[in-house]
């Protein structure tokens, strides 16, 4: 009897300590809270360099008030503090850009590319192209050169989107606007460069046409092809947002613009469509809505399956206030190659219910026609860990850590207070 009490009392003991176990498996913490004394409100995605050092922007702060480019780097020793590093403040006067508005792209050399919203045409401050070129000596000065002004006229773009460049590897930059060209519903702009100095701005291709997309609204997405994918907010067949598959021209061969799926075929069909799109291994192109879905509305994660050149459109995840999984994302997802799962935020509510936030992760059915499942990762609390996260995840590739910004929220002031950056360690 006495061994069989002692069994019990072990499996008891065991199944505590694997719960421990599996609690401390998870962290998440808040690495960093903004100030309205130095730089606040980050915008964007964390750009992580193999040092494990992170990169982004911020709306406001930096010398001028008018946002800064940051960098984040971790602590020499575990469980120390990271050190937050101002590399360049805009400035919000002569022709130069100010409110950096994109996520980070990076080049072999080390140099950074993003769009501000504002500044660079004097007579409409439309927003610009940038360069951010680090210094010869380490601590240097950081240099940061145009190399585009949005004008204000009938033919080109004008406004970058929230969204970033695409950077190819001969130095080419591809990104949309949200207004301008031939229906002012928005472009696509190419800046190609042969010495990484002067670059020639071309606008590719103005939407708005008729059933076309209009007001792009989400990074450029590359296939090893060279075509080029996106989202737009609005337009297509219903005026509820399009996927679109853009194949530039060759020697003999103009230019096509596709619409690959246009929203609101149905009344549970996801609308308005925000973010980036992902690829996985099979080809599949996976995305959010902001709103639509089921009959709460609060946005959903989609996938497009090609299939001998059509895509059909499924809704792996609907979002919902009352089943407490956060709702409208803004960023689009993140992809794990491990075990083909997905990450995102949501930039309202969750368990809390009052308009927080969430990370969250969907895991692959077993099968093709299975149920993805959805994991709440991480609830905010607005005054406390921040709120309102509207950037893709970033995952460490070796350690599979999570980073991302919350753009509001936390403990100290500003408007709105001024925003928070947060890791998930072990997800």
């Amino acid at each position: 009897m006495s061994v069989r009490i002692l069994t019990l009392k072990n499996a008891l003991l065991l199944m505590i300590l694997a719960l421990s176990v599996v609690a401390a498996a998870q962290t998440e913490s808040t690495l960093y809270t903004f100030s309205q004394n130095t730089t606040f409100w980050p915008n964007g995605t964390l750009l992580e360099d193999s040092k494990g050092n992170l990169y982004g922007t911020t709306r406001g702060g930096g010398a001028y008030g008018m946002g800064a480019v940051f960098e984040f780097s971790p602590p020499a020793k575990s469980g120390g503090a990271w050190t937050m590093t101002t590399l360049y403040s805009f400035v919000p006067y002569g022709t130069g850009g100010w409110l950096p508005i994109s996520d980070l792209v990076q080049d072999k050399s080390g140099a950074f590319y993003g769009t501000t919203f504002n500044g660079g045409n004097t007579t409409c401050s439309c927003g610009t192209v940038y360069k951010l070129t680090p210094p010869a000596v380490a601590g240097g000065t950081w240099t940061e050169s145009q190399l585009y002004a949005f004008p204000y006229d009938d033919i080109h773009g004008r406004l970058p989107a929230n969204a970033a460049l695409a950077l190819t590897s001969n130095g080419t930059l591809y990104g949309v606007t949200v207004q301008g060209g031939a229906w002012n519903s928005g472009v696509i702009y190419e800046l190609q460069t042969k010495n990484g100095k002067s670059y020639t701005e071309t606008d590719l291709y103005s939407f708005g046409d008729e059933a076309d997309g209009n007001t792009p609204n989400g990074p450029i997405l590359l296939d090893s092809a060279g075509n080029l994918y996106g989202v737009t907010l609005w337009g297509g067949a219903f005026n509820q947002g399009t996927v679109y598959k853009y194949t530039p021209a060759t020697k003999t061969t103009a230019a096509v613009e596709t619409i690959l799926y246009s929203f609101g075929t149905s009344s549970t069909d996801g609308i308005n469509p925000t973010g980036n799109l992902v690829f996985d291994s099979g080809g599949d192109i996976y995305g959010v809505t902001n709103t639509g879905g089921d009959q709460y509305g609060d946005g959903t994660v989609f996938t497009l399956q090609p299939s001998k050149g059509v895509y059909t459109e499924s809704i792996i995840f609907d979002f919902s206030r009352p089943n407490q999984t956060g709702t409208n994302p803004v960023a689009g997802l993140s992809w794990n190659p491990t075990n083909h799962s997905l990450y995102g935020t949501t930039s309202q509510y969750g368990a809390l219910m009052v308009g927080n936030g969430t990370v969250y992760q969907l895991l692959p059915p077993a099968t093709k026609t299975g149920t993805w499942t959805e994991t709440t990762l991480y609830d905010f609390t607005y005054d406390v860990v921040g709120g309102y996260p509207t950037a893709i995840v970033t995952r460490d590739p070796t350690t599979g850590t999570l980073y991302g910004t919350a753009q509001n929220g936390g403990i100290e002031g500003c408007d709105l207070y001024c925003g928070t950056v947060w890791q998930i360690v072990n997800p």
